[in-house]
């Protein structure tokens, strides 16, 4: 008969092992029982972290503050933590927002702004007074003339990739540059197309198109929302 909750020793501390087939109910009775000796055992004066894991059992909000206000009024653990290997639907379409790609073909006006979660794929041109803003990437088949904002929420790996053919602002979290066509001469490139990125002393610079893929590296390993490696 499988136990209802295991308690397991680690370098780090316990973890706590929940029988996700089990009531909730009986989850805190078993851990009441389990956990009283460690009371006696632990130094009052250094309390040890606990890791709960409740592998696809998800607990609520309620159940979580019941089991960590049961286990730290009846032993001398700290729980560090309480793991789940399922998510809720919300926490799950966020996560997808954040890290897909957005495709919008539009000409973005002056006064007008497109504002996405996630990378932006823009098929169309920004023009002066224009702006178009995302959490993560900005890919923009087009001329840039007007700003564009990536890693708005503080990605700072993140990238801006355009036809800068005109001058244009670009910001990357919260550094601001203005690309000028001296920037285009200066990095040696022939086209037009080029990349836009935060390098390790925070400064922005403009590279050929061609580095991407040593600069970010990890850009090619993203397709559909999902990581691949």
């Amino acid at each position: 008969m499988q136990k209802v909750v295991t308690l397991k020793g680690t370098k780090d501390g316990f973890q706590l092992l929940v029988d996700q087939a089990a009531a909730f109910q009986t989850v805190l009775d078993e851990m009441s029982k389990l956990i009283e000796p460690l009371k006696k055992e632990a130094a009052a004066d250094k309390p040890l972290e606990l890791t709960i894991k409740t592998g696809n059992k998800l607990f609520t909000d309620r159940e979580k503050s019941e089991t960590i206000a049961l286990i730290e009024d009846k032993s001398n653990l700290k729980v560090k933590n309480i793991e789940s290997e399922v998510v809720t639907i919300d926490r799950a379409m966020k996560w997808h927002n954040e890290v897909s790609t957005k495709l919008q073909v539009s000409t973005v006006r002056s006064g007008q702004m497109i504002k996405v979660e996630g990378d932006l794929v823009l098929v169309g041109s920004v023009h002066p007074g224009g702006t178009v803003k995302a959490t993560g990437s900005i890919f923009i088949l087009g001329d840039l003339r007007g700003t564009a904002h990536a890693g708005s929420e503080g990605k700072e790996e993140s990238v801006v990739v355009a036809n800068f053919s005109y001058n244009a602002q670009v910001r990357i979290v919260d550094h601001v540059h203005v690309i000028e066509q001296a920037d285009i001469v200066a990095s040696g490139s022939a086209s037009k197309v080029e990349v836009v990125y935060l390098d390790d002393l925070h400064i922005l610079r403009v590279s050929p198109l061609s580095d991407i893929k040593n600069l970010r590296p990890e850009l090619g390993y993203v397709t559909g929302g999902l990581i691949n490696g």
